[in-house]
């Protein structure tokens, strides 16, 4: 690890990265170079996509949250690059099953932006919940443009903290669908699943969430 970067881990002193350092460095990534090398995805544009819907909880696009947009890929099939939920952990959830959905998941490379600190040089768990909602949204919005996608339940796992100013890998999956038995608009409930890891493949936290998927103007 980089001297100057342990220093300020364990001083909690955190210096702050204008957007095109980032950027260059994300680019020599290797997990970026692997995905853009991919023949399975394909880069999407996030704050695109999701003003196409009336999605909220979206950090794409805000400087002051996020600096840079994370890059963002589509898959075109399913394949074997993401791992299941571990069930003992959320328990009695099926398993995803991406062949139901055309585009069954999306992987986001983002940037735990130091200014968003929860304890020091820990990123705040509100933030987590953002991007976590934002690339569910997200995965919703590829397979549902021009809805409304409104999150209204979201269960976390937190297994390792998300360090500030580091990278992280977010995989986000639809995997159960049905419709709204009480609603006239022919609204869906989408379950979508969405995991962090490191760019070393340490699992740091997984969610599930519910998803409500209506027509814009019955909002």
């Amino acid at each position: 690890m980089n001297a100057l970067i342990l220093a300020r881990r364990i001083f909690a002193v955190w210096f702050t990265r204008d957007a095109a350092d980032i950027i260059r460095h994300r680019a020599l990534l290797p997990a970026v170079k692997a995905l853009e090398h991919n023949s399975q995805c394909a880069a999407i544009d996030p704050t695109a996509t999701i003003k196409e819907t009336s999605s909220c909880h979206s950090h794409f696009g805000y400087e002051s949250v996020s600096k840079v947009n994370p890059l963002a890929f589509g898959w075109r099939k399913t394949t074997d690059f993401s791992k299941h939920l571990v069930t003992s952990k959320i328990p009695q959830e099926q398993m995803p099953n991406g062949d139901r959905f055309a585009t069954p998941m999306l992987t986001l490379i983002d940037y735990a932006n130091e200014n968003v600190c929860g304890h020091p040089g820990l990123i705040h768990g509100g933030m987590t919940t953002v991007i976590a909602h934002s690339s569910m949204s997200l995965v919703a919005a590829i397979n549902a443009p021009g809805k409304s996608i409104v999150p209204v339940s979201l269960n976390m796992d937190y297994r390792k903290p998300i360090r500030a100013g580091d990278f992280v890998k977010v995989h986000a999956w639809l995997y159960d669908q049905h419709c709204v038995s009480n609603s006239a608009s022919g609204a869906l409930k989408l379950k979508a699943a969405v995991h962090f890891y490191s760019l070393n493949d340490e699992l740091l936290v997984e969610a599930i969430s519910d998803l409500m998927v209506t027509t814009a103007s019955t909002q």
